[in-house]
């Protein structure tokens, strides 16, 4: 039981070995009133620590909906086991920063709160600054020794603005 266990913590990713990849996302907001729902686009940069541990820099931007855009940046840190011979399942978590944008849309965002203030058609635009923090899970799995597939879904919480942000993408070890 105790092997099991120790082969199930261990990691087929070595210390120092570098990747970048991309991702396409959905993100959902959890707040209530707020019912906006963005779809983006990223990149990111990871970077084994140790062979199970793995610092990841990601930057998103997500498009516009119903007047609100979001850009963030994060650090986040992943704890990677295998769950087969090739699987692997991580928890993450992370911080960072996001610049929420408002205004143009079908709604007019009071951004202070970032509740819907009116129905009103809103030709102006204003943004605020935030800080995020994510906590989430993450699959990947390599399609070949250079390319892995993945999956993650966070609970990314923005002050009067949480979302579970989920993304699938694709990343190239070298």
């Amino acid at each position: 039981m105790c092997m099991a266990l120790v082969g199930l913590c261990a990691s087929a990713q070595e210390k120092g070995d570098m990747a970048v990849g991309l991702n396409l996302g959905v993100a959902p907001s959890l707040e209530s009133g707020i019912s906006v729902t963005n779809f983006g686009i990223g990149a990111k940069f990871q970077y084994n620590v140790t062979n199970p541990l793995r610092l990841e820099a990601d930057v998103d931007y997500w498009l516009k909906s119903k007047g609100l855009d979001v850009f963030d940046v994060a650090a986040n840190v992943h704890y990677l086991f295998n769950v087969g011979s090739k699987l692997k399942v991580y928890p993450l978590v992370g911080i960072g920063y996001a610049r929420i944008g408002g205004g143009g849309g079908d709604f007019d965002f009071d951004l202070d709160d970032l509740t819907r203030a009116s129905n009103d058609y809103d030709t102006g635009s204003a943004s605020m600054s935030k800080l995020l923090v994510n906590v989430g899970l993450g699959v990947q799995f390599p399609v070949t020794g250079k390319v892995a597939v993945g999956a993650e879904i966070k609970y990314q919480y923005i002050k009067d603005f949480s979302r579970l942000p989920i993304n699938v993408g694709v990343t190239y070890k070298f």
